[in-house]
């Protein structure tokens, strides 16, 4: 006999938000912070940073869809600071010696191009796995 959340009492709403929750914090930190910021340190302002963090796009849905998770309150949050981190990256150059001019373009298409591939890649599983049942 395989126990699941319903077996233990008062576990529905609770333990599942909860769960939920671990595995937002875990994907913003995983998926958006360590990810896009390797990267951008990694790249700088090379075009093979769209590529790359494109091609990890995949990676990170495929992986949302394997644990089940509902990403849209994660995609808001990481647009959200997603402004932030450029403008701070965009202060680091700057104050780095001697100092770096920041291509915005290139990284406001591969930083965010990033996370709209990942929630329209997720869906797109989601959609050709349930579709295909």
């Amino acid at each position: 006999m395989i126990l699941s959340l319903d077996d233990i009492p008062w576990s529905g709403g609770i333990l599942s938000f909860l769960i939920w929750l671990a595995q937002s914090a875990v994907f913003y930190f995983v998926c958006f912070v360590a990810a896009m910021n390797a990267i951008d340190d990694f790249t700088r302002n090379s075009a093979i940073k769209i590529p790359m963090m494109w091609g990890i796009s995949i990676l990170s849905a495929g992986l949302m869809f394997v644990l089940n998770y509902q990403p849209i309150v994660l995609i808001v949050i990481m647009l959200i600071a997603n402004w932030f981190r450029i403008l701070q990256f965009e202060k680091k150059m700057a104050n780095e010696t001697p100092p770096a001019v920041m291509n915005k373009a290139l990284y406001f298409l591969a930083s965010y191009g990033y996370i709209f591939l990942t929630y329209y890649i997720h869906l797109k599983i989601k959609f050709l796995v349930v579709n295909s049942q």
